[in-house]
């Protein structure tokens, strides 16, 4: 009694802390569970305008989505770039694509994948030299966009006429067993490409 008296109200104290985590916690989980849900419910929508093709509405969606953040929110920036570049706006999906891969709140994948589909884009425009830094960190053979980011650097080395440089890019793309099937006979077809033409 006396160890109660003197130590009973900090145990009902920390009691009723338990009980108020415990209730917050839950009350947090239902809260994310009904965002998660009103996030996938927005970005559903925004798919729908995006296959009934109302560039515009969708566009608006997708931004919209993107801006609350939540998980959704890699997945809408992508899709507002990519109606974005529909729509005839490069720059705008550019800038959009460089912003998502120089996130680091954003999964690794996301970030490759933007980067490679910034300079997918601006092959005949970019600035060769700012493209080909772009895609230095994806280009080791241990990264997971190495196939992609091989064809893009054959692809502005051939832009610049550096026939030599293509040729290794695309022979080294289309002996890669772990490439994309695609991928590899796109560069089988553009090595048979530049040795009509008498590329070195």
């Amino acid at each position: 009694m006396q160890a109660w008296r003197k130590h009973g109200k900090y145990v009902i104290a920390f009691a009723i802390a338990a009980v108020i985590a415990v209730a917050g916690f839950s009350g947090w989980q239902d809260y994310r569970e009904r965002q998660r849900q009103a996030e996938g419910r927005a970005y559903v929508q925004a798919i729908d305008l995006v296959m009934k093709e109302d560039l515009r509405a969708a566009t608006g969606a997708m931004a919209e989505v993107a801006s609350k953040g939540g998980g959704y929110r890699p997945l809408a920036l992508l899709e507002e770039a990519s109606l974005k570049v529909k729509a005839g706006d490069r720059a705008g999906a550019v800038k959009i694509y460089d912003d998502l891969a120089a996130d680091d709140s954003v999964g690794r994948p996301f970030r490759d994948l933007a980067t490679v589909l910034s300079v997918m884009i601006s092959l005949d425009s970019g600035e060769p030299a700012a493209l080909l830094k772009k895609l230095q960190p994806l280009a080791g053979p241990d990264q997971a966009f190495h196939p992609s980011a091989l064809e893009l650097q054959g692809l502005l080395a051939l832009r610049q006429g550096d026939f030599k440089t293509a040729k290794q890019n695309f022979r080294s793309l289309s002996d890669d067993a772990a490439a994309p099937t695609g991928l590899r006979q796109r560069a089988t077809q553009i090595l048979a490409w530049i040795g009509e033409r008498g590329g070195a």
